[in-house]
């Protein structure tokens, strides 16, 4: 059983029979596919006819983890840069980036806006 490796973090594929890796076209036995899963263990599929349907799956599970991994990226750079930002200093941003309230006055200052959504609630209601 040789694997036959793709490009780096893509995974494997292969056979697991005796044959050489020279037959394998001729082969009836199924390819496998070995690869790390979001979670970073070894994930093994079986049942794929052909090499270029394994190779395919390999492609499809790399670029979900590809996505994934620019999701977490810009999650990250938000929770970095609002993680600590006061509420009364976002509000500000966000009302600079309102073209239709920063051409006439708005009849919602900051500070009431502010008081509204940081106002603590009774208990019980």
């Amino acid at each position: 059983m040789a694997a036959r490796t793709l490009a780096r973090g893509m995974g494997t594929f292969f056979k697991d029979c005796e044959h050489p890796e020279s037959r394998w076209s001729k082969c009836r036995h199924e390819y496998k596919i070995r690869y790390r899963n979001a979670a970073g263990r070894q994930t093994e599929e079986a049942g794929f006819a052909t090499q270029d349907r394994a190779i395919e799956r390999l492609l499809e599970i790399y670029n979900e983890k590809k996505a994934a991994a620019s999701r977490s990226q810009s999650k990250a750079e938000r929770i970095q840069k609002y993680g600590t930002m006061r509420f009364e200093e976002y509000v500000e941003e966000w009302k600079a980036g309102q073209r239709h309230l920063a051409s006439r006055r708005s009849g919602t200052s900051t500070r009431s806006c502010c008081t509204t959504f940081t106002r603590r609630w009774p208990a019980g209601g």
